[in-house]
Parts: structure tokens; C-alpha cells; sequence
């Protein structure tokens, strides 16, 4: 039995506060990919999201061990490493015969130091589905040799080497799709609150990479160049997911869903010509979509899109290479309103060249356009991007030890700025956005049960809870 496991991860840890449900939890589809590839050659596997089932480090020890395991898979991101790495040293104590491998974000922007840690055997950075195969193979088969495994790292005389061998999955279609009967109950999956009407929503990727050089993005993993499943292999998959796994909704998460018009055009014309419908939603960029295929993504079932807007001053778009302009964002917006297509603004305070002013302009604009709701995170520069590169040359910077790298507690501070200030500017946006009348009204409007209503009332109080904390200046 092979084991992967998303460790848990409370709200507190990821977000540095209690936010509840708002922030939501979605399937990991990562690990469920690597499951189904073991699967295709015949290896028994076992997935456990200790997070989306709410299970403690002890919980997924006393289950492990309580199996016959043969090998264990890690992923983990920046954030969430301390509580990967201390649940790889448990389990390496109650079973120390078994290999414990890493892969997942942090592994792939921060290999050496993962693996100095010495708390895994191995480690797999980029794309894990033929590296993880093969390593099954020539630990449990006996097959093949370490050094011509792709994207491995191992341990060879007393230091940690790489192997030579690089792979990047050229045909995506070759891949099956994510073994999500792995997991008992997709209920416990949902987008962020108000990203999603109706339950279960499942969630599915039909690309890898993304050609933009935004320099806060970590496109480590699947790389600058995009690479397409053809609109046969994506329809396939919402249907299974509708019908095997009776989706009511689903969320399209790719960077850039709309990058290839003509391949969305074909998925739904395929979709078409079975009768199938469904409400969906999807992020893409501004300068990515067109009043025309707006209207063709309205009237086949989108009805909420995300845009990364980031700033409302054009020379820090600039500078951070977001590759869009104010123009463009006004466009996008627009349309959408008069489409009757809900959207979600994500803006960052403290950008490398953010001044007073500037945050000020990201307020004024935000404001200014019709959103239906909007994300505020402070500008954190993660490991592998550009951005921690540059981070010292224009501020202060604190890693620490990478717990604090959420996004929401300020760990770089750009020159003249304060991190008090930067909280106070982020909760000052979402106040001021959604204490507007006709955005209260559109909030009421998505409640449709009790239980959304219970949700929304828990979430309101811990967002006011958040307000106040903010505008007495608490940063974390």
C-alpha cells in the first residue's frame, strides 16, 4: 500500500487568523493525480487529506500504522511545511522502515533546504506523475535506477544529490484523470465562500503552466509554458464528474482558463451535443477575454469569473510584470456587469514599489469598478519567485520560518511603509467595499439555505473580528 497524505493545516496557520469557512478548501488535486498514476500501473493506493477531513498529526499516524504501507507521500507548501516536516518525523518514528517522499510546491522552490532537513528520504520536485511511478517501481519492484528517475532528489554518500533526468509531461491527455473516489465525501470540498452556488462544487484544472512573468507567482511546478488537456479529455471529465460524482457545479482553477478560445469553444460545443449544462466558474486575466466570448461563457453556465487586478497604479503593474493595464481591467469589469457575470477583484497592498499613494489609488480604484466581491492579501514575496529576489533591495524582509508566508501577515515591508500600515490599508479596502449598500444587498442575495446562512453569519462576525483587530493596528 502506498500512502499520500495532505497534511493538516488549521485556518489559523494558513491564514494567520481565524477566518472559518471564508477562505474554503478545496481538493488537492495534486496528490489524487499522483493516486490515479499509481493506479494506471497497478499499485494500491490510499489518500488521506488530513485537512479536508480534519484530522490531527496523531489521527494519521495511529491509521497509518495500523496498515500494511509500503510507501509514504508527502505534499506541502511554503505555509504549511513546519506541520509537513513534523508529521514526516513522526511517522519516520513509528515506522522507520518505510521511505517518506516530498513533493509539492515547497519542495520544488526550496529543494535543498527541504531536503537538509533530513526528515524525508526523498524528494520529487515539478511534476510528480512519472517520477513518483518510477521510484514505486524501483523501491517496491526492484525496476530501474535512482539516477534515471526524473526530478529526483536522493541520498548518495553521506550528501543529497539531483538526479540528472528532467521530465515535463508534453501530453497532458496522457494523464488520467484525478482518482477522487480516493475520497469519501466531496461535501467536505467548496471554493471560498461566495465563489459557489450550489454543492458538491468539484474542482478541475485543464491546463499546466502559464506564459505571464508576474513576478509574485511561483510557477515553478508546471513552468511559463502552457500546456493544454484537448477539449475531448476535459469534456470527458466533466462528465464523470457530474455523473459519477454528482457535481451540481463546478470550478474551473487554471491560471488562465480562457487563454485558447478556440479549445473552450470546442469543450462546450462538445458538451452541446450531449445536452449537459451546469453553473461554473473559472479565473482568467483581463487581457485575456473579449465582450463576445464573455457572452459565450454567460450563456453556457458562467457565472462568476476572478481576475487578478493586483494594483490600481499602472507603474506598479509595471513593475510586478502583471502585463495588464487599468484600460483593460475597466473593460473586463464592465462587461461583466452588463453580461449579469459576478466578479472577484484580487488586489495586494505592498508591492515592492507601493508608496501611501499608490495604496491609495488601489483603494480609489477598487472602488471605482463594479465588482461583486474582492480578495485583499498583503504582497508576500514566496520563495523561487522574482518577487524574494527582489524583496531585500526594496524593503525589509522576514521569512522566518516560513509559517508566517500566508499572505495575510505582513513578513515584507516596502520602503516608507510600516507593516501596521499595510494591515490597516487591507481591512480599510474590504470595510469600505463591503459596507456599500447595493454590496450588502448583493451578499444577502446569495444565501439560498440555512446553512449558507449560518456560514455566512459565522463569517460575518469573524471578518468584523478581523476589522477591529486591524484598525487598532494588531499586524501579526
Amino acid at each position: 500500500m502506498i500512502v499520500l497524505i495532505n497534511p493538516f493545516i488549521s485556518s489559523m496557520e494558513r491564514y494567520g487568523r481565524d477566518i472559518g469557512d471564508i477562505g474554503g478548501h478545496q481538493m488537492p488535486l495534486g496528490i489524487f493525480y499522483l493516486a490515479a498514476a499509481l493506479r494506471k500501473v497497478q499499485f494500491s493506493v490510499e489518500v488521506i487529506d488530513a485537512e479536508a477531513a480534519n484530522l490531527s498529526h496523531e489521527e494519521v499516524v495511529a491509521h497509518i500504522t495500523q496498515q500494511k504501507v509500503s510507501l509514504i507521500g508527502l505534499t506541502s507548501t511554503t505555509v504549511a511545511f513546519r506541520n509537513t516536516r513534523l508529521l514526516a518525523e513522526m511517522l519516520r518514528k513509528a515506522l522507520p522502515t518505510v521511505p517518506i517522499v516530498i513533493g509539492g510546491p515547497h519542495m520544488t522552490a526550496m529543494p535543498d533546504e527541504t531536503m537538509q532537513t533530513n526528515a524525508f528520504d526523498f524528494g520529487v520536485t515539478n511534476e510528480g506523475e512519472i517520477a513518483l511511478v518510477q521510484l514505486a517501481r524501483f523501491l517496491l519492484q526492484k525496476q530501474g535506477t535512482l539516477e534515471t528517475i526524473p526530478n529526483l532528489y536522493y541520498h548518495q554518500e553521506n550528501s543529497w544529490v539531483k538526479s540528472k533526468e528532467q521530465s515535463v509531461i508534453a501530453e497532458l491527455d496522457t494523464i488520467p484523470f484525478p482518482a477522487r473516489e480516493l475520497y469519501p465525501d466531496l461535501t467536505d470540498y467548496k471554493p471560498p465562500v461566495g465563489s459557489f452556488r450550489l454543492r458538491p462544487v468539484v474542482n478541475i484544472i485543464t491546463s499546466r503552466g502559464c506564459p505571464y512573468q508576474c513576478i509574485f507567482c511561483d510557477n515553478n511546478t508546471f513552468g511559463r509554458k502552457t500546456r493544454f488537456h484537448s477539449a475531448e479529455y476535459v469534456a470527458r471529465e466533466i462528465i464523470e464528474t457530474l455523473n459519477r460524482f454528482h457535481a451540481r457545479e463546478i470550478a474551473f482553477i487554471d491560471d488562465t482558463f480562457v487563454l485558447d478560445k478556440q479549445r473552450l469553444r470546442r469543450i462546450f460545443a462538445l458538451l452541446d451535443e450531449k445536452g449537459i449544462k451546469f453553473p461554473w466558474t473559472c479565473m482568467t486575466r483581463v487581457n485575456n477575454i473579449d465582450y463576445e466570448t464573455l457572452k459565450f461563457m454567460r450563456e453556457h453556465g458562467c457565472w462568476q469569473i476572478r481576475f487578478g487586478i493586483e494594483s490600481g497604479n499602472q507603474q506598479v503593474l509595471d513593475f510586478i510584470k502583471k502585463g495588464i493595464t487599468l484600460e483593460q481591467v475597466c473593460d473586463a469589469a464592465h462587461w461583466c456587469k452588463e453580461l449579469g457575470i459576478a466578479t472577484v477583484g484580487f488586489f495586494m497592498i505592498g508591492h515592492h514599489t507601493d508608496t501611501k499613494e499608490t495604496i491609495e489609488e488601489t483603494i480609489k480604484f477598487a472602488l471605482s469598478l463594479p465588482l461583486t466581491d474582492t480578495v485583499v492579501t498583503i504582497n508576500t514575496p514566496i520563495p523561487g519567485t522574482e518577487s524574494y529576489a527582489l524583496a531585500r533591495q526594496y524593503g525589509q524582509y522576514d521569512e522566518g520560518d516560513w509559517t508566517s508566508l500566508n499572505y495575510w501577515t505582513p513578513v515584507f515591508v516596502p520602503h516608507g511603509l510600516t507593516s501596521e500600515y499595510m494591515v490597516e490599508k487591507q481591512a480599510e479596502l474590504y470595510r469600505r467595499f463591503y459596507m456599500r449598500p447595493h454590496i450588502i444587498l448583493g451578499q444577502l442575495a446569495k444565501i439560498r439555505s440555512v446553512p449558507i446562512l449560518l456560514m455566512f453569519l459565522r463569517n460575518a462576525m469573524l471578518g468584523l473580528n478581523f476589522l477591529k483587530q486591524s484598525a487598532r493596528g494588531k499586524s501579526r
